[in-house]
């Protein structure tokens, strides 16, 4: 005769219950979007992958602010991009004050170089920006700073702001293309936070 089995044994041998199923698929779905912005995939498709890749760093800046309530930021490069958020810090008065400061140390919103082989392109409000080149050149040095004797954390800006109301503020399309192409993939993206990916026709 079978000795009875313990309960322990009889709970493994009914199942997954649908809730644990549920974190499973959540936590490998996490650890894969992780793996994919860290490392990127093995797609030919680099401006694509690229394209996708911010669409991602975008929907996760949005969702960001609004768990935080704080506002961030992003400022185009013609070879990249990168996040910002507005921190606190003392002035030389000594008095509290508001800056923009890029997340340099952020794992996943942090600065993004797209290489040589990439370039891009920003409208806002139907207008071209003309972008700095990298970061290098200055990451607080706007040639359209009105006061040149500014303190360096107050004259940095992000072109976009991404508000913790959801809103994006001004809505915007930014393009995407190999550097010797004049065709690539643009991301449209709305003031309430839509983005439509949008690949130029050829």
């Amino acid at each position: 005769m079978r000795p009875p089995r313990s309960p322990a044994i009889r709970r493994l041998s009914g199942g997954f219950t649908l809730l644990e199923l549920v974190v499973v698929i959540v936590v490998i779905g996490v650890l894969v979007s992780i793996f994919t912005l860290s490392f990127g995939s093995f797609s030919e498709d680099e401006t694509g992958e690229h394209a996708r890749r911010l669409e991602v760093l975008l929907t996760l800046a949005f969702e960001e602010a609004g768990i935080q309530g704080r506002e961030l930021g992003i400022r185009f490069y013609q070879s990249g991009y990168e996040f910002s958020a507005q921190e606190s810090y003392i002035d030389k008065n000594g008095g509290q004050a508001w800056a923009w400061l890029p997340l340099d140390n952020d794992q996943l919103l942090k600065p993004r170089d797209l290489g040589e082989d990439i370039r891009v392109e920003l409208e806002i409000e139907g207008k071209e920006v003309l972008l700095k080149f990298e970061r290098s050149e200055g990451i607080f040095a706007d040639e359209d700073e009105e006061d040149a004797d500014a303190d360096e954390a107050e004259r940095y800006r992000p072109h976009i702001f991404l508000l913790s109301s959801g809103d994006v503020e001004p809505p915007f399309q930014v393009r995407l293309r190999p550097a010797f192409a004049s065709r690539g993939i643009v991301l449209d993206v709305e003031t309430e936070g839509t983005i439509e990916v949008i690949p130029d026709e050829y």
